[in-house]
């Protein structure tokens, strides 16, 4: 997806107009550039239906270009159509052969599906046709092994970072690649002051208050209380019973989403904005947001859930149990559970020192804005973590939680205790969940297709050097007992 308006490929309405003459319309260069600049705005407001619209209209109507194709491909994947998304990206690849973006969207698409092979291929052919392009970059050094100080790919990003304006927004994307190539080669002290450099970068980019959030989460504590929880399930409500899994980014959401989705009776469906946008229609101001949930009738409780799940359902039309992975559906589980009773939650936990350090050294494609900073990342961690407890005191039989280093030492007992959690048969595939072939839409898209590991459990420690600052953070606000 890109607002990137580049010179037309495509021949130009000839014809100058000449004085005395009607106005000519606007070009096709122009029209594009209206469609982009459309659906643009609606891919950012969530309204991926509505910039499909648009951008099939405009194809229709102006030919092919792949800036608009591009666009298409993030509109279909945001609405959970993967398939369609690969077949979109493929076409832009085989019209537009010399566009980089187009290979890039085609790496991205893949590296999501599981085919790294050919996301690795796509990456560096986009590389190969746009020396310069930093997201290329970022994506083929996420996938490819460094052994060498001296690798060729390392040596480009070091000068092309050299070349970048210090304003250019792209640096971050560069930051963060040398960063894991260092760390693959081992050079530790090189490697974080590449990440610090690129969570500035980043950072800047971006905003986010604490103070904010931590109103939010006393608001919506107190108007969640747990006699309105207790008012027990919204008359009319529906008996679907999908699966929330919330909590922090490099939690191990992603590894209990992808053996949840290995049962037999389980489609996972990655990070959809589905619940919220259930909830947007009863929002009058979203700075009252939490208010308004809480003033709801039974019937516009019952309308959220009834929304909700056919959304879900239709993402995964086959599916016994539907589960859905957007960790900031953690702040409206008290209107989730009036809304849909049978929904069940799990609540993925980390090491917070590990999971501090996660975040730290992940640039995220989507934004989430608080993971650039040790404060405001210990912030979210104690405030999420604050929220959580409320709900598992007003609502305990329907939060289950999962610690990722459990999962990593007993996967097996683990997963047991899930599924009868959930109320599901034992499926020997759960244990057998890096050969699941499925879209993985997350920063753990590559993880997850690998056996089980532990070698993440303590990897802050090789830069414990560094990181007195992330521990003062997160014992200031009381996610450690202390920074020693």
């Amino acid at each position: 997806m890109s607002k990137r308006q580049k010179k037309s490929r495509s021949p130009q309405a000839g014809g100058a107009a000449t004085k005395g003459l009607k106005k000519a319309g606007p070009s096709r260069e122009e029209s594009v550039n209206a469609a982009l600049k459309a659906s643009y705005e609606r891919l950012q407001r969530r309204q991926y239906e509505k910039a499909e619209v648009i951008l099939r209209k405009a194809l229709s109507e102006l030919g092919r270009d792949p800036r608009m194709l591009g666009n298409l491909v993030a509109a279909l994947e945001n609405q959970g159509r993967g398939e369609e998304a690969l077949t979109v990206a493929r076409s832009a690849v085989e019209h537009f052969p010399e566009d980089a973006q187009s290979h890039n969207n085609l790496g991205a698409i893949t590296k999501f599906q599981g085919d790294l092979a050919q996301a690795e291929a796509s990456f560096r052919r986009a590389v190969e046709l746009a020396p310069d392009y930093a997201d290329a970059w970022r994506h083929l050094a996420g996938l490819k092994t460094f052994t060498s100080a001296d690798d060729p790919d390392l040596a480009h990003m070091r000068d092309l970072l050299q070349r970048m304006p210090r304003n250019n927004p792209q640096r971050a994307a560069i930051y963060f690649a040398i960063a894991r190539a260092l760390d693959e080669i081992g050079d530790t002290d090189e490697a974080f002051t590449h990440f610090e450099r690129g969570n500035r970068a980043r950072r800047g980019t971006l905003r986010f208050s604490a103070p904010d959030l931590s109103r939010l989460i006393s608001e919506t504590i107190e108007l969640q209380s747990a006699e309105l929880i207790g008012r027990g399930p919204a008359e009319g409500a529906p008996d679907d019973a999908p699966i929330l899994i919330v909590g922090m980014p490099r939690s191990g959401s992603t590894l209990i989403e992808q053996v949840l989705a290995s049962h037999p009776d389980v489609e996972g469906v990655g990070e959809v904005p589905d619940l919220p946008r259930a909830l947007d229609p009863f929002i009058d101001d979203p700075k009252f947001r939490m208010r308004s949930l809480s003033l709801l009738s039974d019937d516009e409780l019952a309308t959220v859930g009834k929304a909700y799940a056919l959304s879900l359902k239709k993402r995964a039309p086959e599916a016994g149990r539907i589960v859905d992975k957007f960790l900031t559906n953690y702040i409206h589980l008290g209107t989730l559970h009036r809304a849909l009773p049978n929904a069940r939650i799990i609540h993925a936990t980390r090491d917070p020192l590990d999971n501090a350090f996660g975040c730290y050294t992940t640039l995220f494609t989507s934004e989430v804005p608080f993971v650039y900073d040790f404060k405001e990342i210990a912030a979210t961690i104690a405030e999420s973590g604050r929220l959580m407890d409320h709900w598992k005191s007003v609502m305990p039989h329907a939060i289950h939680e999962v610690k990722y280093e459990s999962m990593v030492s007993d996967l097996e007992g683990e997963t047991r205790r899930l599924l009868e959690f959930l109320g599901l048969p034992w499926s020997d595939r759960c244990l057998d969940f890096h050969n699941t072939d499925r879209r993985v839409n997350s920063a753990s898209a590559t993880q997850v297709r690998k056996p089980l590991y532990s070698s993440s459990v303590g990897r802050w420690k090789r830069y414990e050097s560094h990181l007195a600052p992330m521990k003062r953070a997160l014992a200031e606000y009381g996610v450690i007992d202390s920074a020693s």
